[in-house]
């Protein structure tokens, strides 16, 4: 119970520094190097894509609250975000980084899409369901709501798929930036996936994406906040 206790105090930390600073952008973020070793992406489609290479990397030392963050680089784009608690690399591919929690309780994955589609209008609803039901043609969508990173809002889905025992539920949620087109997602049970959402929203807080010149700035944070 102190376990969890004291990872609630850290997230709730967390919020309320993400949301007193904003963005991490300019010259107030205190940029952090990226390893120079990647774990290599492998064993996807990628076509008409750019492969992206995953690091993660320790961040802590006086001052600060330990963390691992990951890092994403696609292309010349590159991001970050905070990795949650008891949770390791599962797997990585061309596209999707995926990561699992220490029980095996549930999986949250960012997937570079690629560019946004050009239709001439903004990506909508229909757009992200028809990514949606491209990847799961048999799930049930319960609900349809909006999802946002780095302040950028996207159409997201709570959806159910799979048969009996084996059944899934996913938090599914689509964010157009500048960069790319990314699918941010959460898998678990039923039953759990409520409480795999602290996680996912810890993800989600803590994404940054890098500007139009390729810089990225991922805030280390501090302990006395």
């Amino acid at each position: 119970m102190r376990g969890i206790r004291g990872y609630s105090i850290i997230c709730a930390a967390v919020c309320q520094f993400l949301f007193a600073q904003g963005p991490a952008r300019g010259t107030e973020a205190r940029p952090v190097e990226v390893e120079a070793s990647t774990t290599p992406s492998k064993n996807a489609n990628t076509t008409n894509q750019t492969a992206i290479s995953v690091a993660f990397k320790f961040e802590g030392g006086p001052g600060l609250i330990p963390t691992t963050r990951a890092y994403i680089t696609a292309g010349t784009n590159k991001f970050a975000f905070l990795v949650p608690g008891e949770f390791k690399l599962a797997s990585s591919d061309p596209q999707k980084v995926t990561l699992m929690k220490g029980d095996g309780s549930s999986l949250i994955s960012v997937r570079v899409i690629g560019s946004v589609p050009a239709t001439g209008k903004a990506f909508d609803a229909a757009a992200a369901r028809t990514l949606l039901n491209a990847e799961h043609p048999e799930a049930t969508i319960m609900s349809e709501f909006g999802m946002f990173a780095e302040g950028i809002g996207g159409p997201a889905f709570e959806i159910n798929w799979g048969v009996g025992v084996l059944t899934r539920a996913s938090r599914v949620g689509f964010i157009p930036l500048r960069a790319a087109l990314l699918e941010f997602r959460v898998d678990s049970s039923p039953k759990n996936l409520g409480a795999s959402l602290g996680d996912f929203n810890y993800v989600m807080l803590t994404f940054r994406a890098s500007d139009e010149n390729g810089k990225l700035a991922a805030t280390p944070l501090p302990d006395n906040i």
